[in-house]
């Protein structure tokens, strides 16, 4: 079963571009080969589900041995495929209606496809020089896909960033892996790659890991590597949705399969741990003064691969994975709703100001936003992962800190006894619902641990500069110079020089 999974796996975005190919040469209208391609790619979907899930549990399918020296379908390579291609198809299906009658509908779906097909072999590479090819070949079909509407001078320059800054960086990951390809004098599977690597120097142990870390960086838009995701808001809402769902999520999957190379060193834990939190930090205050939908959906992106990094950098992989899917299904529904969000800010800048909060409820909302999410998790952790590490303690303090100032915000905005009520429920089921999904994560994937990881004190970090944040966003008559610093810069990371200046000029 597991060579008929893995097969329908890497075959069926394949198969939709070649089938896409052939419809091509017949007068086959465009929405046909998208209703074909889209076809194709969820038989391929629900033969992994039927070969996966029917015959054995979803949390024990899989095996860690490879099925050959360049493919692998353990338990990481089947949940990661599931959710590409599921993602895929259904992003397939709302560009049916979304671009029908575009011209550039037929690009569309072969760039899609040809994302989906690299990404599912990235995720299914049992081999170095197989991960290399798949992780080119997901960058360089991101690059076409974001030239589906290249008429467009910002779509173009989107592309020519994207292009620099991945060209940059993966050639880093190529120099990198050619110190473990080279001395071999052949591919290597991946699960040997710990193995030579600790065999090296010192100094080349580390200059691999540094490499390796910041194409993942790079690859996920992270700090000093970010600045081309915020230049892709030209492309169509279905593009954007593959791609804050999908393609982003690689620089984790790097960490993973390397987690033996990467981790050798705490100071390279340490540096990924700081770049995702730097990361965090930034793009959560940037979010919060885009005016535009689309605009605080990139920057949210960034902040939630950044704590993705952040966990990987704690050597809190099961986290990593788990935050990674979440991410892709909740933020894949937000830009595919992303018209019924521009329709729903209007109506609320039309609605009258909320009244402002009284001195006890203010008390009363900060007391339970702080009490409600620690106590929660704290229960969660003792009742379901008693034996937890101290990096599992610092992230779940964290996790409550966000948590409660997202809840805090709420009751500061409506604070009455249905929203009080509504808030702490939903809080004590995030709570358990998220020391489940990560006690459940880790031991369905047996995924690596890093004796030299981040050490969890560095959580401080982000939480002080979370905390500052949302002290300057409840500011109204002070700090307004450093609000509108920020607000410029943000418009300086998606607005090309060319532009502004053409811009200023009119």
């Amino acid at each position: 079963m597991d060579l008929w999974s893995l097969s329908a796996a890497v075959a069926s975005p394949w198969f939709a571009i070649i089938c896409v190919g052939l419809l091509s040469l017949t007068k086959a209208t465009p929405h046909a080969r998208g209703v074909a391609a889209s076809s194709i790619t969820a038989a391929g979907f629900g033969v992994v589900i039927i070969t996966s899930v029917i015959p054995s549990s979803l949390m024990s399918a899989g095996t860690n041995a490879p099925l050959a020296l360049t493919l692998q379908w353990d338990s990481l390579a089947q949940i990661m495929s599931m959710l590409v291609l599921g993602l895929s198809t259904l992003i397939q299906v709302f560009a049916l209606r979304y671009l029908r009658g575009d011209a550039r509908q037929t690009w569309f779906v072969t760039s899609t496809n040809a994302v989906t097909a690299f990404s599912v072999l990235l995720v299914c590479a049992g081999s170095v020089t197989s991960f290399a090819l798949a992780w080119l070949g997901a960058g360089s079909a991101l690059v076409a896909l974001l030239g589906t509407y290249r008429n467009l001078d910002q779509a173009r320059d989107g592309m020519r960033r994207t292009a620099r800054r991945f060209a940059i960086a993966d050639s880093g990951l190529l120099i990198g892996l050619a110190f473990v390809i080279v001395p071999a004098g052949g591919d290597v599977p991946l699960n040997e790659v710990p193995s030579q690597v600790a065999a090296m120097p010192s100094a080349i142990q580390m200059l691999i890991a540094l490499l390796l870390v910041a194409s993942a960086l790079a690859r996920s838009s992270q700090l000093p590597f970010h600045g081309w995701l915020p230049f892709t808001l030209a492309a169509p809402t279905p593009v954007s949705a593959l791609m804050h769902a999908g393609v982003v999520n690689a620089g984790a999957i790097l960490l993973l399969r390397f987690s033996g190379t990467v981790g050798i060193h705490q100071s390279i834990m340490i540096v990924i741990f700081v770049m995702g939190s730097a990361t965090v930090i930034y793009a959560s205050a940037v979010r919060l003064v885009r005016p535009d939908v689309k605009g605080r959906l990139v920057f949210s992106t960034m902040a939630q691969m950044g704590f993705m990094i952040m966990t990987c950098g704690l050597g809190l992989y099961a986290a990593a994975i788990f935050h990674l899917i979440a991410h892709s299904l909740f933020k894949s529904a937000l830009f595919l709703g992303a018209g019924t969000g521009v329709r729903q800010r209007a109506i609320e800048r039309n609605l009258p100001a909320p009244a402002p909060a009284t001195p006890l409820t203010v008390v009363a909302a900060i007391t339970v936003a702080f009490v409600v999410p620690l106590a929660s998790l704290i229960a969660a952790k003792v009742g379901l992962t008693p034996n937890g590490s101290n990096a599992e303690l610092g992230l779940f303090a964290f996790v409550a800190l966000t948590v409660g100032v997202t809840l805090g915000a709420g009751l500061l905005t409506h604070f009455s006894f249905q929203s009080l009520a509504l808030g702490v429920l939903m809080t004590i089921g995030v709570a358990f619902g998220y020391a489940a999904a990560t006690h459940e994560f880790g031991a369905a994937f047996n995924l690596p641990t890093s004796a030299a990881a981040a050490p969890p004190w560095l959580l401080i970090i982000p939480v002080a500069g979370l905390l500052i944040i949302e002290v300057l966003t409840r500011t109204r008559t002070r700090l307004t110079t450093l609000r509108g610093l920020v607000y410029t810069r943000s418009l300086s990371t998606t607005v090309s020089r060319g532009a502004l200046s053409k811009g200023l000029s009119r």
